[in-house]
């Protein structure tokens, strides 16, 4: 991407790189239409989601904003095994936290064929879809984007911002739930946008996002205020404390999740400033 990037090209990004995402989805969406099985529908959805969003993406790249790819840092996917131990070690401890508080743990017994459905929707929807898809978009284009117009504090903020905000689209939030979303949200993708940095490529935040979405939203071991009947196994929390249940986004948005996004963004600060003193 050249440097003098415009204003009106800075956030054009930003549009086009919400559009691609949505067309994407859409457009993947459409093979769900066809008499298949469910678990190969998502799957082959999710495959298509992320094709799309890389082939739009590098067009956006060519056409408009005259960079590659690579400059996006949208390189060819490797992750150190530090950043998959962190991916994993991060979901881990908020659950575990979550688990060691008062509630109810049901077994939900559902047949082989729900459970592969599960399975498959978590490692390929919310997994690998989504968490590819939103750090191609937020952390790649719209990110580098921004700091070539505006430099790295506002590339790492304004994307971290509006990732919080695009999750609030639809919900039926209070003004509370909001602002604990939007801590919440602005939290994990300024999280992202660090890993993005000291790494110099999207794949470990996209390796630590997928991973996340997995452990916390996939359904395998659902933790919130409400019973889920669709989940393996969900636990119910007992408390009634908005901190502790996230409010109406749910745990991702808690006390506890924010918590460890900010030790993994105070641990990578530390790398950052290792790194620049040798």
């Amino acid at each position: 991407m050249q440097k003098g990037l415009s204003t009106w090209k800075a956030i054009l990004a930003i549009f086009l790189g919400i559009a691609i995402l949505v067309f994407a989805q859409g457009t993947s969406g459409l093979v769900k239409l066809l008499p298949l099985p469910e678990g190969i529908a998502n799957a082959i959805f999710s495959c298509l989601y992320v094709s799309f969003t890389y082939l739009l993406i590098k067009l956006l790249c060519n056409k408009v904003l005259h960079t590659t790819m690579a400059d996006c840092r949208i390189t060819k996917p490797k992750v150190n095994p530090y950043w998959i131990a962190c991916a994993i070690i991060l979901p881990v401890g908020v659950s575990a936290i979550l688990l060691s508080t008062p509630g109810n743990l049901v077994n939900n017994h559902l047949t082989v064929g729900q459970i592969s459905n599960v399975v498959v929707i978590a490692l390929f929807v919310v997994g690998l879809g989504a968490g590819v898809v939103e750090e191609m978009v937020f952390r790649g284009v719209i990110m580098r984007a921004l700091e070539r117009r505006w430099g790295k504090p506002i590339a790492i903020l304004v994307p971290s911002v509006i990732f919080g905000l695009v999750h609030a689209i639809g919900a039926n939030m209070n003004i509370l739930d909001l602002l604990l979303l939007f801590v919440a949200g602005t939290s994990v993708g300024i999280m992202f946008s660090l890993i993005v940095y000291q790494s110099g490529s999207i794949w470990p935040s996209a390796v630590m996002h997928g991973i996340w979405n997995v452990m916390m939203i996939g359904g395998i071991l659902d933790i919130n205020a409400e019973y889920n009947a669709d989940a393996i196994f969900s636990y119910e929390l007992s408390s009634d404390s908005f901190f502790l249940t996230g409010g109406a986004f749910g745990v991702e948005a808690s006390i506890i999740a924010v918590c460890g996004y900010i030790s993994v963004v105070f641990l990578i600060l530390f790398l950052l400033k290792r790194k620049s003193k040798q």
